[in-house]
């Protein structure tokens, strides 16, 4: 690193170690590229960034965060990290790497080759009440993508309408059919708004601070 231009190295994710340093194209904050540097058999995906402390307030960058984990997980398995993971320098990529070791050897077999997929079960604003109907919608979502997805986790219910809100972390090659599922399900269903969403890399089954014992990555 030039340590006269004030760049640090920001981390969007973590994938399986390539033989080379790997390039994504210069699709990163600013433009930057995004590139591979190798740690052992993982390689964290990183751009040469301004040092500074990147906000959750700011849409922008997070969105920025978003495309360039969703742009690597096209061609590889991803272990995602929190937005805001920012180091001064390789070598202090390196001890973070060293210190979340343990983890990623776990993280990676959980996420290699699966994605995360969102399924929401909302009640129409105009729902007569019927809560047997409700808990029987619910029931038959979950049982039956559970049987296809490699595992699940429920989310928190923010809406009184709200009946479900579960992640699937689901094998890439299982997708197709679970999709299909949504889809005979939300036609049996057809009162209940049903929003599904992904894939995503596997935010919600891996420590996403897997660089630092703290919220964000400031280094």
């Amino acid at each position: 690193m030039n340590k006269d231009n004030g760049n640090g190295k920001y981390v969007y994710c973590i994938i399986k170690a390539q033989e080379e340093q790997d390039s994504f194209g210069n699709i990163g904050f600013q433009g930057k590229e995004v590139y591979t540097i190798k740690y052992k058999e993982f390689s964290p995906v990183v751009s040469d960034v301004p040092f500074k402390k990147y906000e959750l307030e700011n849409e922008e960058e997070v969105k920025t965060h978003t495309y360039v984990v969703n742009e690597v997980m096209k061609r590889h398995s991803v272990i995602p990290v929190a937005y805001g993971m920012i180091f001064k320098n390789k070598k202090l990529v390196d001890i973070s790497m060293r210190s979340g070791y343990k983890a990623m050897r776990k993280s990676i077999k959980i996420v290699d080759n699966r994605v995360e997929l969102g399924v929401k079960v909302i009640l129409p604003q105009d729902f007569d009440g019927d809560l047997q109907k409700a808990e029987q919608c619910k029931s038959e979502f979950l049982t039956d993508l559970k049987q296809i997805a490699f595992d699940s986790k429920d989310m928190s219910l923010f809406s009184k309408r709200l009946i479900m809100n579960t992640s699937f972390l689901v094998e890439k090659d299982k997708i197709e059919a679970f999709s299909d599922e949504i889809e005979r399900l939300e036609t049996k269903y057809d009162s209940f708004k049903i929003q599904y969403s992904g894939p995503w890399s596997p935010y919600n089954f891996v420590d996403i601070h897997i660089l630092s014992k703290q919220r964000g990555g400031f280094r």
